[in-house]
């Protein structure tokens, strides 16, 4: 049942626009590169989940594991990382983290040398007649 409405209510017209993701979606349990930042240097900061208070440096290029996730309104989704090597943990973003690049294709294996093909007996089978009955 709809709720009344006076004539001072403004309209139901606000519709919130479909959030369209702009950074890469990384699943939790990967495991990713650390990406050089966009203003320089060779290592992030990994922080607290507040963002502000930084707990470790990760150099560029080291890998880590995505432990979790936390989506934030007021900015792009926070990604709790612990590098495989030393075991820091903190939080980053995923415009600092990248996916490993995919491994290199095995070379083909050389065809198997065909098999002699052998003559096969025959099937026997059998023939029926219209009324159903075996023939001979």
């Amino acid at each position: 049942m709809a709720a009344p409405r006076g004539s001072f209510s403004p309209p139901f017209t606000r519709i919130e626009p479909s959030r369209v993701p702009k950074e890469a979606v990384l699943p939790v349990g990967s495991h990713v590169i650390v990406r050089p930042p966009a203003a320089g240097g060779d290592r992030i900061t990994l922080t607290a989940e507040d963002g502000t208070t930084a707990l470790a440096a990760v150099k560029a290029g080291a890998e880590v594991e995505i432990t979790a996730w936390r989506p934030r309104r007021s900015g792009p989704a926070l990604y709790r990382v612990r590098t495989r090597t030393s075991g820091k943990e903190g939080w980053t973003t995923a415009s600092s983290l990248e996916r490993l690049p995919p491994p290199p294709s095995p070379a083909r294996p050389a065809a198997p040398a065909p098999s002699p093909v052998g003559k096969r007996p025959a099937a026997k089978t059998t023939k029926r007649t219209r009324t159903g009955a075996r023939a001979r």
